[in-house]
């Protein structure tokens, strides 16, 4: 079996959602081995780097991120590359009908996955394509950027996603990754009222 490391390290070089310097990781050494141990402040939102979005990120009322069951972040995925586009519509997404399957985890590869993940002009998933990905039945859906759209007014394709039950992976790093089927687990921290959080994204060959 073998483990695909699909997470973004966390840093002070982080990038971040459109380069905004106000959403960068802090990192403060408290404690050193002078001191006893070594320890380390760090600061961050639940939106940094690689993570996921509970569905109480763009709704309310609405679960939070501990709200959620363990079983909402892993299971079969398929892993799809689309080069060349700008957005991921329906029209993308259909040729892959075939391999779809409900309950599985869609993760998007995209040109992303080979540029600045801090542009704003980031490949994203259209409104028409996230409800395809509800009429297949998809459990959840990761994307090589930062966002899943890109300030879309109202937000629509994360509303529509996470009405439907879908959660939504964000910032997961497929530049080596092979299209495919795996098995996906991206396991959040237990934040109280979270409205997402970091998460270490793996996908597993068998």
């Amino acid at each position: 079996m073998e483990i695909i490391d699909i997470s973004l390290p966390l840093s002070e070089e982080t990038p971040t959602y459109k380069g905004r310097k106000e959403k960068k990781p802090r990192l403060e050494r408290i404690r050193t081995l002078s001191q006893g141990a070594n320890e380390t402040r760090l600061t961050l939102e639940t939106h940094t780097g690689t993570h996921v979005d509970a569905p109480l990120h763009m709704l309310s009322p609405a679960n939070s991120i501990d709200q959620l069951p363990l079983s909402s972040f892993l299971g079969p995925a398929l892993v799809v590359e689309i080069r060349g586009v700008e957005a991921i519509a329906a029209e993308h997404l259909s040729p892959f009908q075939q391999f779809l399957s409900p309950r599985q985890f869609l993760i998007l590869k995209t040109d992303n996955s080979f540029s600045d993940l801090s542009r704003e002009n980031f490949v994203y998933l259209t409104v028409s394509g996230a409800s395809y990905l509800a009429q297949q039945g998809a459990k959840g859906v990761g994307i090589d950027s930062l966002g899943i759209e890109r300030d879309q007014p109202g937000h629509p394709t994360h509303r529509l996603l996470l009405e439907k039950g879908i959660l939504i992976f964000e910032g997961l790093y497929l530049r080596e990754v092979e299209p495919g089927f795996y098995y996906f687990l991206s396991l959040p921290l237990k934040i109280k009222e979270g409205d997402g959080s970091p998460t270490r994204a793996v996908l597993f060959r068998m």
